[in-house]
């Protein structure tokens, strides 16, 4: 069978369209080259073929529970690198999921960094200033822990979204406070810092996404 015999049936068979339909000007192009020149179908039609294939799974590729979540509330990026870092959210099928997930990850990042505090007051017992900051970070914690994320877990249980998003909301706001402590007390050095931010960063994704549950309630 010659080049241009099976340049003609291919174009002549439903694959053809298929392909045609999916790789549109990419399509046309190689078959214009092919038919210039027979020789080099084989070729052509691996090519073809192979970045149809591509274009098919990005058509068919949609946005999974985390994409559409996260894309609606602030901070895209933080959210989905945070969700898709747990295999639970990855396997969560709907958005309450998702928010018992992120409001247990801000319990889990807040008991840790209490956990550190006395070794970092330990460490840093001689620097008066960090050690008073310090101190005062471990009664926001505290309360981050104990008091507001746990809450917000008890009020999404009894569907109370909003008083849910707001304790979410103070919880992560603790890490802010903590960092001003060293703003405050000893502005060159803030042990914490790291810590801080992830908390915050966490507690706006936790408000955002129990915010979504309102949405749904409406």
């Amino acid at each position: 069978m010659t080049h241009a015999t099976l340049y003609n049936m291919f174009v002549e068979s439903g694959f053809g369209q298929y392909l045609e339909n999916i790789g549109g000007m990419l399509y046309q192009t190689i078959l214009a080259l092919a038919k210039m020149i027979p020789s080099l179908f084989p070729v052509l039609l691996l090519l073809l073929i192979s970045a149809s294939q591509c274009s098919a799974t990005l058509q068919h590729k949609q946005p999974d529970l985390i994409e559409k979540s996260c894309s609606i509330i602030a901070g895209y990026e933080d959210c989905v690198r945070i969700l898709r870092s747990d295999r639970r959210a990855i396997k969560a099928t709907n958005v309450k999921e998702l928010a018992y997930i992120i409001l247990d990850l801000c319990i889990a990042n807040a008991t840790v960094t209490l956990g550190e505090v006395p070794k970092l007051r330990e460490k840093y017992k001689k620097d008066g200033k960090i050690e008073k900051a310090l101190r005062r970070c471990a009664v926001e914690y505290k309360k981050a822990t104990k008091v507001y994320f746990r809450k917000a877990v008890e009020q999404l249980g009894k569907k109370s979204y909003l008083e849910a998003q707001n304790l979410a909301h103070i919880g992560g706001a603790l890490g802010t406070s903590c960092e001003q402590e060293f703003y405050f007390q000893a502005p060159e050095f803030s042990p914490l810092w790291p810590r801080n931010h992830d908390l915050a960063v966490l507690g706006t994704v936790a408000e955002g996404i129990v915010s979504l549950l309102r949405l749904k309630k409406s």
